[in-house]
């Protein structure tokens, strides 16, 4: 019997504590800020920005936390299209970090109480109307710090009288090649005939001259873009496409055909495009290893009177004037 009233009374006493010691966790819990969180505010609502230029969107902390914090940009509405027209944040969203759908994102560090969200306006060949584009910046991945703005992105064309070039291969090409293949029992080999895809800018380089020396642009990217060459005098100009190298990662049966888009004209004023088809292939000579000119062959034809610009294709049909 005394064990029992012994036991009885250290079951009491052991529930009477747990409730005194949850009664004042709880008490603790209310006043106690277990994962702060703060708000993110901008005074900024418009930013206008012409082609190249690049700007910020600051935004103020209410206060600083031990946490980073992430935020994504996203398009609301707008005519101004995405990684094309203007970038914003710091990287492209990537559902691999927690921010998936499209858009782009920031992650401040911890104990920050201001950043700024970088906004560039892309520089582009073409003569465009102005286009607006309504973004949306909200907490987003991780939400430690919270924000909910929204802020009018307007980008107003360049119009220049300089030269410039937009030259464009960004396409897939298949082929088929030979492949020796050994059969499944090991005693014989076959031959057998394969299918392969390549993207043409991992495979193939162009250059873009002035007549057979002068270079307007050639710096081994895809597509080759010159948005500045210089103001032409009166004359006439031969733009030529050198075609530098191809490296295919098989050797093709049949040549294929490597098509290209030449875009040229004064930047942001007046432009003109021609495509082909027909002046280069997989198996066509090339400057390198070939040499200076090997691999160039006309694309178009500038003619410029009274500062204006009249250009024909490689066969010298009129392809536009201004």
């Amino acid at each position: 019997m005394k064990n029992i009233l012994k036991t009885s009374l250290k079951s009491s006493l052991l529930a009477l504590t747990l409730v005194c010691f949850f009664s004042c966790m709880d008490d603790d819990l209310d006043g106690m800020d277990v994962q702060p969180k703060t708000s993110a505010t901008t005074t900024v609502s418009e930013l206008t920005l012409a082609e190249g230029e690049s700007g910020v969107i600051p935004f103020t902390m209410e206060k600083a936390i031990n946490q980073a914090s992430q935020f994504k940009i996203e398009v609301v509405s707008g005519t101004a299209t995405e990684s094309v027209d203007f970038t914003a944040g710091t990287s492209g969203t990537d559902a691999d970090t927690g921010l998936p759908g499209r858009g782009f994102e920031i992650t401040v560090p911890a104990f920050a109480t201001s950043f700024d969200i970088p906004v560039n306006a892309m520089m582009d060949i073409y003569a465009e109307p102005t286009e607006t584009v309504v973004l949306k910046i909200s907490a987003a991945g991780v939400r430690t710090v919270l924000a909910d703005a929204t802020v009018t992105l307007t980008i107003t064309n360049v119009a220049t009288e300089n030269l410039g070039v937009l030259l464009d291969w960004d396409t897939d090409v298949t082929y088929e090649y030979l492949k020796e293949e050994t059969e499944e029992d090991g005693d014989d080999t076959d031959i057998n005939t394969l299918e392969i895809t390549e993207h043409l800018c991992d495979i193939a380089d162009f250059d873009v001259l002035q007549g057979l020396s002068t270079y307007i642009v050639g710096t081994g990217d895809c597509p080759e873009i010159e948005y500045a060459y210089g103001v032409l005098a009166d004359g006439t100009y031969d733009i030529y496409v050198d075609l530098y190298e191809v490296t295919t990662e098989e050797d093709p049966i049949a040549p294929f055909a490597i098509p290209f888009k030449l875009t040229l004209g004064k930047t942001g004023t007046f432009t003109a495009t021609v495509e082909y088809d027909d002046v280069f292939a997989s198996d066509s000579p090339t400057s390198a290893p070939g040499g200076a000119t090997v691999g160039m062959a006309v694309a178009a034809q500038i003619v410029v009177s009274g500062g204006l610009y009249t250009i024909y294709d490689k066969d010298g049909n009129l392809v536009a004037a201004e």
